[in-house]
């Protein structure tokens, strides 16, 4: 794996754990019903944010002839797993989709906060 690549995944998988705890604590005092919803919809995109990255850098570092193949099925499979989560979650409790996908979307500020760290 790339160097560039493993510090990136580090630092935002770092700055995820830093808001999964922030999220937490403010979602248990507040939200309790809801708190695990958002952890899972946190952990689901951090997983296809690791799965992406990897998937990705042994793609490109192997010069696979047909990668735009591998990286359909790649993207399919990603898709997949995070659709699945969301669809047991819905059969489960419906009310419990927004949490998760807060939670999912959050993981786009640990994303945006690791850029600009590597940034500068």
């Amino acid at each position: 794996m790339a160097e560039e690549l493993l510090i990136m995944l580090k630092r935002v998988l770092f700055y995820d754990l830093l808001i999964s705890i922030s999220v937490f604590i403010i979602a248990y005092s507040l939200f309790r019903n809801y708190c695990l919803y958002i952890l899972i919809g946190i952990i689901a995109a951090a997983f296809n944010f690791f799965l992406n990255s990897v998937s990705t850098n042994f793609i490109f570092s192997n010069q696979q002839q047909n990668y735009k193949i591998y990286m359909t099925i790649s993207s399919f499979i990603r898709v997949a797993i995070v659709c699945t989560i969301g669809i047991l979650l819905y059969n489960y409790n419906e009310a419990s989709i927004i949490p998760f996908l807060i939670g999912y979307s959050l993981h786009f500020l640990a994303v945006i906060i690791g850029s600009l760290k590597i940034k500068n």
